[in-house]
């Protein structure tokens, strides 16, 4: 068994305009995963996750707090906490937080990214 607290993880910050914090829980490079990737994502007031598309995963979002709206492909709809969001493969799709707190973001992508994959997508920076 394995037990990951999210609070023990640093974040890995995105870089301008696309500022966020993901906390990567579970992966091939944390814990070893094979199937599954799992991370936080925390986007500030005002911010926005960048437009981006995965070529092999499918993803999932549970909104955990906050309030924004989702771009999945051309579709885009409100989204608060309890809202369920699933994007196929090479679908750009894109987070906003149009709220007045944390838009707090669970993800899951199966199969799993590489950390390189992750990161290239992602336009991460530096950790934090």
């Amino acid at each position: 068994m394995k037990i990951f607290r999210e609070y023990e993880i640093n974040g890995i910050e995105t870089p301008p305009p696309y500022s966020r914090v993901l906390k990567i829980l579970a992966s091939p490079w944390t814990i070893g995963t094979k199937n599954l990737w799992l991370a936080v994502s925390k986007v500030n007031v005002g911010g926005r996750s960048n437009a981006h598309s995965h070529e092999k995963e499918e993803e999932i979002f549970y909104i955990v707090s906050g309030r924004g709206k989702v771009i999945v492909g051309d579709e885009e709809c409100k989204i608060d906490a309890g809202s369920c969001i699933y994007i196929p493969k090479n679908t750009v799709h894109q987070l906003i937080n149009t709220g007045d707190e944390t838009l707090k973001v669970l993800a899951i992508c199966s199969p799993p990214f590489s950390d390189e994959e992750f990161r290239a997508t992602h336009k991460i920076e530096k950790e934090k």
